[in-house]
């Protein structure tokens, strides 16, 4: 399987799982329940903006992927490819999350970043972890190593 074929496979990857945290992320916090909900405030985030904003994180989340596997020379054990695409998927899913005027406009400088990422864990490191053993999975399927 081609490279290029690989990295379009991590790309949309990082970005479902982007849109996955989203969706789930707006669930908990709109209806107290898991499940899937695209944010939808009229004029100001609409469903459009939200599938954008997953491709643009799966997007952001490959340019670290490859920066680390290329510019860093990510050494080639099993454990530091892991980590990289680890990494990857924690920062895709770190700008997954959907503007936070979806959910009201009081946010101080900061409060984000702890209430929509740091404070869902329970949701961010799942859904990392399956991305990590996917896209491995994937690779090693392929017969090829990341890099």
């Amino acid at each position: 399987m081609p490279s290029f074929l690989l990295r379009v496979c991590d790309f949309l990857l990082l970005a479902a799982a982007a849109a996955l945290f989203g969706a789930c992320l707006t669930s908990l916090l709109t209806t107290d329940a898991y499940g899937w909900v695209i944010p939808d405030a009229p004029y100001l985030y609409e469903p459009r903006d939200f599938y954008a904003d997953s491709g643009l994180a799966g997007l952001a989340g490959l340019l670290a992927l490859i920066a680390a596997e290329r510019l860093l020379k990510v050494p080639r054990s099993a454990g530091w490819r892991a980590g990289a695409g680890l990494a990857a998927a924690l920062l895709a899913l770190y700008l997954a999350p959907p503007s936070p005027q979806v959910f009201g406009n009081t946010w101080a400088s900061g409060e984000a970043t702890r209430e929509l990422f740091l404070a869902q864990w329970r949701l961010v490191l799942p859904i990392a972890l399956v991305v990590a053993v996917l896209r491995g999975a994937l690779w090693r399927l392929a017969g090829r190593r990341p890099g």
